[in-house]
């Protein structure tokens, strides 16, 4: 006998209709978001309204694995990343990123606040479409980071987490030793020194950065001046700055909490990890604490500016995190402190381009691409770092000489003494080699266009594409073979070479240029105009015409006159230099 309940079959969940709407931030605030304070407090909403959900971009993170059935972890988004080799004693290992015996909680919780879906359930990750690849801890690490956890263990699986193409790892883990301290630079010092020249994990996770991939880790929950050894690595091996990200934590009170930035300021933020709602194994969720909780929210930020910016390297989107962030109170961060960083990352802010140059940013916009950066630009933070750098350095060469190591240090020094000495060289060489002010050059054949008021110290170069300047800027232009400049605003200075091309205003307009203006023979002058008016340039120096052409175009229009337009034309006079 059949029953007819069958027939009704199994219900299904409706679909998942997303309620937020472009270009309205209060639209993406669904109970969903307002269950991890932390997307509120990085203002992830402007983001999201900006069409921004880490679509495409490929982030990991290395931890206690994930529940791979959870339904907050798609298996469309989530990738296990299998580590494959052989311990240092010799053991085989096969191991991938979900969960297993010899995990807990933690990677789960993490993995969620990354990346969870945005469904309608629950809560969702800041980076809602990421992709995400997850290697596992396995306990090889037994919560502890001196220098024994297995170097060839963790080779193996970050080496997997890069060769599947991750921009970006997240390092959530990881505390200290008992006889190790973060509260001094004494202290960092002599917890280097464990690792120094010994072939540890610690330099597994370094090679992260010499690939190209940016590291993340949590700062330490100690409550310590100093991020934990690990965040400040590139403090004692300054070639992995840029490819390094510090967190330390705030509280739902405004507070920065756990450890400070301290020695890492530069390469740190600090993002919600007080109380942080996310999944946990069997389907469910928990609120955790910690800069565990922290650096989950930065990742999922730099997986946002990443998809913000596909024509910007991982370098590049990540000195925009940073200089986009805020102080606690929200104003512009002029340079970063010991306590919070660069301070807590504004995901609004960061859609408008970079806050700061921290050096030179070569920006190649290809064929097609096109975009508008509107925050002012500055390089205070180099002023700061200038200072900073010119004490280091005489203080450092007053250690050579109190210690007897102007010629090199000897050969029975201790392993404190060879790091120390290692350290401050590397660093006196970093300092040596840094530039300090802020430089642009836009290569690629696409437009980039700048509108905010910038003042950064440095040269504006076009080697291609267009350059447009609607805002201000205080530094010179030179436009290059192959580059355009145009715009409505204001520039240092102008030196336009052979083969390259001015075209003031977006149509008939007017570039400001407080400075000199220089023409070079085979350098192009486009000017549109109308019967009533006409592109120019208004110099504030002196005008330099070493060459080049004048071509006049009628407004709007891609072509040059035709002979009735251009004799529609004779009689009249325009002012196309002033």
């Amino acid at each position: 006998m059949l029953c007819g309940l069958a027939s009704l079959g199994t219900v299904q969940a409706a679909p998942y209709v997303e309620v937020g709407k472009p270009g309205d931030a209060a639209s993406w605030r669904s109970a969903e978001f307002q269950r991890d304070w932390g997307l509120g407090r990085m203002q992830a909403d402007q983001a999201y309204a900006a069409g921004i959900s880490g679509a495409g971009v490929k982030i990991g993170a290395l931890d206690s694995g994930f529940d791979a059935s959870h339904p907050e972890a798609s298996p469309a988004r989530f990738h296990p990343v299998t580590a494959n080799g052989t311990d240092v004693d010799g053991s085989p290992f096969s191991t991938t990123g979900a969960l297993n015996p010899n995990n807990d909680s933690h990677g789960t919780h993490v993995t969620g606040t990354m990346a969870a879906a945005r469904d309608g359930t629950g809560m969702h990750g800041v980076a809602y479409n990421a992709q995400l690849y997850v290697g596992n801890t396995n306990a090889n690490d037994s919560f502890l980071f001196g220098p024994t956890p297995d170097p060839k263990y963790f080779k193996a699986v970050y080496s997997a987490m890069v060769d599947a193409g991750v921009r970006a790892i997240n390092n959530s883990w990881g505390s200290q030793p008992k006889d190790v301290s973060y509260q001094t630079l004494n202290d960092l010092h002599a917890a280097y020194a464990q690792h120094f020249n010994q072939g540890t994990w610690l330099d597994a996770a370094a090679d992260v950065a010499r690939a190209g991939v940016i590291n993340v880790f949590s700062a330490g929950n100690s409550g310590y001046a100093n991020a934990s050894v690990r965040s400040a690595l590139p403090y004692f091996e300054p070639a992995l700055e840029g490819h390094w990200l510090a967190v330390s934590g705030l509280d739902q009170a405004n507070n920065q909490k756990y450890n400070q930035c301290g020695i890492a300021k530069y390469w740190c933020v600090s993002t919600p990890g007080a109380k942080i709602d996310s999944t946990i194994p069997g389907g469910g969720y928990a609120v955790k604490s910690g800069t565990s909780m922290s650096a989950p929210h930065a990742t999922g930020a730099l997986a946002l500016v990443m998809e913000r910016y596909p024509y910007l390297n991982n370098e590049q989107a990540l000195q925009v995190l940073l200089t986009t962030a805020t102080q606690l109170d929200g104003s512009l961060t002029d340079a970063p402190s010991a306590k919070i960083g660069w301070g807590v990352p504004d995901l609004g802010r960061a859609m408008h381009g970079p806050g700061q140059l921290l050096g030179a940013m070569d920006v190649n916009l290809a064929a097609g691409q096109g975009d508008v950066w509107s925050n002012g630009i500055s390089d205070k933070a180099l002023l700061q770092r200038q200072a900073e750098d010119s004490a280091e350095h005489l203080a450092w060469q007053q250690t050579l000489q109190d210690k007897g190591w102007e010629n090199g240090i000897g050969a029975g020094a201790s392993q404190q003494e060879q790091t120390d000495y290692a350290v401050g060289m590397a660093r006196d060489a970093a300092a040596a080699q840094r530039i300090y002010q802020g430089s642009l050059i836009k290569s690629g054949a696409g437009s980039l266009v700048l509108s905010g008021d910038s003042t950064y110290r440095g040269p504006t170069t076009v080697n291609g594409g267009v350059l447009k300047v609607d805002g201000s800027l205080a530094s010179q232009v030179t436009v290059n073979n192959g580059g355009t400049l145009g715009g409505s605003g204001r520039i240092g200075a102008l030196q336009a070479n052979s083969g390259s091309v001015v075209a003031p205003g977006n149509s008939i307009g007017t570039l400001n240029v407080s400075g000199d203006v220089s023409f070079d023979a085979g350098s192009t002058y486009a000017v549109e105009l109308s019967n009533a008016s006409s592109d120019r340039i208004v110099a504030g120096g002196k005008a330099s015409l070493n060459g080049g052409t004048v071509t006049l175009a009628l407004e709007n229009s891609p072509t040059l006159p035709s002979q009735p337009q251009a004799q529609s034309l004779i009689g009249r006079q325009y002012t196309i230099l002033q």
